[in-house]
């Protein structure tokens, strides 16, 4: 379920980086903004960076991961939506898509090594190496899909590359979708997965509690084997 999910959120994190120059260029009317976008959107990320083990502590890391993605969601509405004659409430989006995204990103890793847990308390097989290259080959299908899903999008609204060519507004459009609605449609498949994900904090807490208990009985079993006792 978290690879699943990771795949969806991954694929509209990438859907709006693919098409952030074609943003700033063809819809804001100013190929330099990209920088500001950019910049904005990664200090969002580092500010939220600082705040994610008081979210975790405050409301675990499965709601945090769903706040997070609300906000993200919020974001991307907003950067498809906000007037290109106003760039700085566009930028404004894109520092809130940092925050968001930063943070899931974030947690995402840790409710992985979360689920590593989870799998030697059902398979009494501990299997680190196995989860994390899978987590780690989902996520790179989301980076493929993501920059294909931008792609077909503004396809589809008739973009023409080149320099200097005028992009009619249907073009523009798919752009504000690829960047905008796109990522936030994505996201909001990653969260109704991450909705129904059953390892809450409560559970994560018995489940390390009874995996800690189950090798201190075989630690004991192997000393009193050697001892003969």
């Amino acid at each position: 379920m978290l690879c699943v999910s990771s795949l969806m959120f991954l694929t509209g994190m990438i859907a709006v980086g693919t098409v952030g120059a074609f943003y700033a260029r063809d819809v804001l009317g100013d190929a330099n903004l990209f920088i500001y976008m950019t910049l904005v959107q990664t200090v969002g990320t580092f500010v939220v960076a600082l705040f994610i083990p008081r979210i975790v502590r405050t409301i675990g890391k499965k709601s945090g991961y769903l706040s997070l993605g609300v906000v993200a969601i919020v974001a991307g509405a907003g950067i498809a939506l906000a007037p290109a004659s106003t760039p700085v409430i566009a930028l404004f989006f894109f520092f809130l898509l940092g925050v968001g995204i930063g943070g899931v990103n974030t947690l995402m890793w840790a409710l992985e090594a979360d689920t590593v847990e989870y799998g030697e308390w059902k398979t009494g097989v501990r299997t680190e190496g196995t989860t994390y290259a899978l987590f780690s080959f989902t996520r790179k299908m989301g980076q493929a899909l993501g920059g294909a899903a931008a792609a077909f999008t503004i396809g589809l609204g008739g973009y023409v590359a080149g320099k200097g060519v005028v992009q009619t507004d249907s073009a523009k459009m798919a752009i504000k979708a690829a960047a905008g609605f796109v990522p936030a449609g994505f996201i909001v498949l990653a969260l109704v997965i991450m909705f129904f994900y059953p390892l809450t904090e409560k559970v994560f807490r018995d489940v390390v509690a009874e995996v800690t208990a189950r090798r201190a009985a075989r630690m004991a079993d192997v000393h009193d084997s050697e001892t003969g006792a």
